[in-house]
């Protein structure tokens, strides 16, 4: 049966204190994503507080280097459970699209895509729940007609490899607001799923060039 092997930077006692805390959003998100996008083999995951690499309102981020390797970055004064398994529902979306379509990321509109595709999985995950990071709140709170501007003000750079990612996806800059990329994403990958009336699970894999029918 596959399953996430959890390893943790721990040596000296470090996150000693978050362990607990750590292996239940583990289990949490597991549950959920693995059947969800039937992911049939093992994955690492890296949990870790040595690594500056968070968003700092959520205490949580983290990076997919393969489909069976994720390392999730915590900081264990902010991290809690959801907001922990929030972000690697988010991770394992982009470790089960590599599992199931190794296809390659060239230019602008596939990265949208490619993180608009975890986006959507993370909405779903924690659609129910009371707390929520401030990063998909603000992904949820941006209107369609907001997402519409940032389309238009990026739309000459999509099938580019040349682009700024940090503005486009991070910090934004005086036109675009802060995860523009993200949001945008978000908001293309919904379209592509209200036009071929499909779930998530059934899209997460879909080649990048099937969801240009949406621009």
């Amino acid at each position: 049966m596959s399953k996430i092997n959890l390893l943790l930077t721990e040596a000296n006692g470090n996150l000693s204190d978050k362990k607990k805390t750590i292996i239940e959003a583990t289990k949490a998100a597991e549950e959920y994503a693995f059947p969800k996008l039937k992911i049939d083999w093992d994955i690492d995951i890296l949990v870790t507080n040595r690594i500056q690499m968070t968003i700092p309102e959520n205490g949580a981020g983290g990076y997919t280097f393969f489909a069976d390797f994720i390392q999730i970055s915590i900081d264990d004064k902010k991290a809690t459970e959801n907001l922990i398994s929030e972000n690697i529902v988010h991770e394992l979306c982009h470790a089960s699209r590599w599992g199931k379509n190794p296809e390659w990321m060239k230019t602008l509109f596939d990265n949208l895509i490619f993180e608009g595709l975890a986006c959507v999985l993370e909405t779903e995950f924690i659609k129910n729940k009371a707390e929520k990071s401030l990063f998909i709140k603000t992904i949820l709170e941006r209107s369609d007609e907001q997402n519409k501007e940032i389309l238009a003000l990026i739309h000459n750079k999509l099938d580019s490899d040349n682009y700024n990612y940090n503005e486009i996806f991070f910090n934004g800059n005086d036109k675009l607001p802060r995860w523009s990329g993200y949001s945008l994403g978000y908001y293309l990958v919904k379209k592509y799923l209200k036009k071929t009336n499909k779930t998530i699970e059934e899209t997460f894999a879909d080649k990048y060039d099937d969801f240009k029918i949406i621009l």
